[in-house]
């Protein structure tokens, strides 16, 4: 396996609320990979507090354990402290999105909630895995339809971490061949993937990649990890 992985905090942001962890595991003399993508929401810090306590939990635990059901109990209790956090301090409203890919013994794993997001990259098809929690997405809308309205509307999520008492998670799962890659990003990057043209060794150059995305005037923070199984 191979992993690599990139953030920044882009042109325009004075604060850098992505967090992420990747790692290349052995568990029990098999290689297993992992990427867990987190895009804070909040003013001041606390958005960047809230990724930053998601994906330290998915560390801690994926370190000692890579049974997926364990891990939802782990971002269920994750999103209570968060939720639990904000209602004692009304100013410091937060919450993130979560994306944690797990690869080993020739299947993956993932569990999802946001608009991070999860890309299969084999046989040169590039198809998303996950589903956005947005009300672009719930909503339909596009920017062909509505401009003013993707770009009012294009942040806006419909389920995240940390902002209700209780989370839904999404979690797909399906088997991987030698040489296929996974893309995980946050939202700061897809939306070059949608609106621009790409070559597929684009998708492994991230410095070049995470530029160009600036370059086309995307102003949020950038954050990636590509793994090849």
């Amino acid at each position: 396996m191979r992993l690599i992985s990139l953030t920044d905090i882009g042109v325009k942001r004075k604060e850098n609320q992505d967090n992420y962890w990747s790692a290349l595991l052995s568990v029990d003399g098999e290689d297993a990979g992992v990427i867990c993508m987190c895009d804070g929401m909040g003013g001041l810090n606390s958005g960047g507090l809230a990724s930053r306590m998601v994906a330290s939990a998915v560390r801690d635990y994926l370190k000692t354990s890579i049974d997926f059901y364990g891990l939802k109990d782990v971002l269920e209790h994750a999103n209570k402290s968060i939720y639990e956090l904000s209602n004692g301090d009304k100013s410091a409203v937060m919450g993130t999105t979560c994306t944690v890919l797990l690869c080993y013994k020739g299947k993956y794993r993932i569990l999802h909630v946001g608009d991070s997001r999860c890309y299969l990259l084999s046989n040169h098809e590039f198809n998303v895995l996950t589903v956005d929690h947005s009300a672009i997405k719930q909503y339909g809308i596009t920017k062909e339809k509505s401009e003013l309205l993707y770009k009012r509307y294009k942040n806006s999520l419909t389920r995240c971490i940390g902002v209700k008492p209780e989370v839904t998670l999404d979690y797909y799962e399906g088997n991987y061949s030698e040489g296929d890659s996974f893309l995980v990003c946050s939202d700061g990057l897809w939306h070059y993937l949608e609106d621009y043209d790409y070559f597929e060794e684009d998708l492994f150059d991230l410095k070049g990649l995470v530029q160009k995305c600036m370059d086309s005037g995307e102003t949020d923070n950038i954050t990636v990890g590509v793994l090849t199984v």
